[in-house]
Parts: structure tokens; C-alpha cells; sequence
């Protein structure tokens, strides 16, 4: 008995790092891309692990309430965002910040506790669904270029990416980012803790892979940081403003492609090449959902001028 346990707690902890591990390569990532901040707040890097460490025969049931979730969590961003704005003066902001904080997470628990959200989206009405979030990301976007106007006072300059080259450059990002990251594996640990020790849903793992951990802890760490003036932060935001409502859409359509290719695929007879399978089509779909993200940033840009 004690051997199992300790080989269950030693297969969570890979379980942990690996997905640490590859969150920290998107951070870095990002990291050379500041313009592409706002959309990258959703990054579906959780959603792909539910996937990976899924059954192929749970993705069709897993990604009907998953879809929920990039709606939800770039819904509740862009509302800390506006709300910042609105709320915090040079003397509040740091409490405004956790206070949003603490706002932000009972919205979200009022949200996915709807049978609606649990009940998720049914397979015929999925791509629809995402079709639909792409339309009314494009014209919230449009609002929100708007909107960063408002926040910034003036036109955003682009932010820099860390400076320097090599190791002083990497461990700038992953000082800037260390809040993001640490809060990621604190979430792989309550997930992969939730599907290995409690009888959970596929429900339940869908709206467990949208944990709002860590787009909103990106946020606080912005808006709560009292090294820099509340304008600079309003600044940052603004660059945001317009890729939050865009975030979603490629999150959504990465959950649809992996979630079909997963319940439609035929498996390997070697367990090894299997694994290996699914593991490069996890990759391929994490690819192009950073791709879309910069192409998607870069055509913001030069539209708008604002990220």
C-alpha cells in the first residue's frame, strides 16, 4: 500500500513539472512577444493537459463543458481590465486589484456551477459555438480597441520585450513571470490531484481545466504592482484591451480540433508510438494556437496601432 501511494504521489509530481515545464517554454515564448499579452491570457496550455492525461474515449464528453471556459475566464478578464480602470486611483490600486481578485473568483464559481455550463455544449452545436465566439470576439475586439484609447489616454506604444540576450534574457522573463508560474503548477497539482484521487466528471474535468488561476494572477501581478505608476499600468492594460476578446476564440477552436482528433482517432497498437502520437498532436495544436495568437496580435497592430 505504502509503495503504490508513493509511486502515485512520484507519477503526480512528473505529471507537475512536465506541465511546468512547458508552460514555462510558452512563457518565454510570450515573452518575446509582448504585443500578443492580451490574447495570450487564455492560452489553452491546461486544456491540452486534460486532454493528454484523458482517456482519447472521455475528450468528445470533456470538451462539451470545456468549451464554457475560455468564454468565461476572457469574460471575466476583460471585466478586471474595465474595472481597474474604472475603480483604482494612485492611492487604491493595489486594493482595488486583490479586491477584483476576490470578485473575479466568486463570478467564476457562480458561473460554472449553472447546469448550463455543466451540461456544456453538446457535440452537434460545438462548432457553431465557436464560430459564433470568434464573430463576437472580432466585434468586442473592435470595442475594445475603443476602449484602450480611453485607458491610455493616447495611442500605446509597443511594450519591450526583457532586455539582453541569452540567460540574463530568460531569467528576466521568468522573474516577470514567476507569480503566472507558480500559480500553474499550484493548478496542475489540484487537477491532476482532482482525476487521480476523486470520482469526477467529465464535466467536472472540463471546468477544471479552466481554473482562472492564472490569467487572473497575470492580471494582479500588473495592476497590484506598486513598483510602477498607475498610468504605466493603465498602459499595459491598454495593449491588452483589444486581444482579451480574441483569446478565447483561438482557445475555443484549439478545445474543438484537439477534442475531435482525440475521439476520432484510431490507436496504435504500440502503447509507445501511441503516446508519442498524441503527444505530437498536443504540440501541433499548441503550435498553432501561438501562431494564430502572434498572427492575430500583428494584425491588431497594424489596424489599430494600440498593441
Amino acid at each position: 500500500m505504502w509503495s503504490m501511494r508513493m509511486k502515485e504521489l512520484a507519477l503526480l509530481g512528473v505529471r507537475v513539472v512536465a506541465g511546468t515545464a512547458v508552460y514555462v517554454i510558452i512563457v518565454l515564448m510570450a515573452a518575446s512577444r509582448p504585443a500578443a499579452a492580451g490574447l495570450m491570457l487564455t492560452f489553452p496550455a491546461l486544456n491540452g493537459l486534460a486532454f493528454f492525461f484523458s482517456e482519447d474515449e472521455r475528450a468528445a464528453s470533456i470538451a462539451r463543458s470545456m468549451l464554457w471556459m475560455p468564454a468565461i475566464n476572457g469574460v471575466l478578464c476583460a471585466g478586471y481590465i474595465s474595472l481597474f480602470a474604472f475603480r483604482a486611483t494612485a492611492g487604491s490600486a493595489t486594493l482595488v486589484a486583490w479586491g477584483l481578485v476576490a470578485l473575479n473568483v466568486a463570478l467564476w464559481l457562480a458561473c460554472v456551477s449553472r447546469e448550463r455550463v455543466r451540461k456544456g455544449i453538446s457535440r452537434e452545436h460545438q462548432l457553431a459555438f465557436v464560430v459564433a465566439m470568434t464573430v463576437i470576439g472580432l466585434v468586442l475586439a473592435a470595442g475594445g480597441a475603443v476602449e484602450a484609447t480611453h485607458l491610455a489616454g493616447a495611442s500605446v506604444p509597443d511594450q519591450p520585450a526583457p532586455a539582453g540576450d541569452g540567460a540574463s534574457w530568460i531569467a528576466a522573463a521568468l522573474g516577470r513571470s514567476q507569480l503566472k508560474i507558480g500559480l500553474f503548477a499550484l493548478v496542475l497539482i489540484v487537477f491532476f490531484s482532482s482525476i487521480a484521487y476523486l470520482p469526477i466528471s467529465d464535466s467536472t474535468r472540463g471546468i477544471l481545466s479552466g481554473l482562472p488561476l492564472v490569467p487572473i494572477g497575470g492580471l494582479v501581478a500588473i495592476a497590484g504592482d506598486a513598483g510602477i505608476g498607475l498610468d504605466a499600468r493603465l498602459q499595459v492594460f491598454a495593449g491588452m484591451m483589444s486581444g482579451v476578446w480574441l483569446g478565447p476564440a483561438v482557445a475555443a477552436w484549439f478545445i474543438f480540433a484537439l477534442s475531435r482528433y482525440f475521439s476520432m482517432r484510431a490507436k496504435h497498437r504500440s502503447v509507445v508510438a501511441d503516446r508519442l502520437i498524441r503527444a505530437a498532436a498536443l504540440l501541433a495544436g499548441w503550435s498553432m494556437a501561438f501562431g494564430a495568437i502572434i498572427a492575430v496580435a500583428n494584425v491588431i497592430k497594424a489596424g489599430t496601432g494600440l498593441i
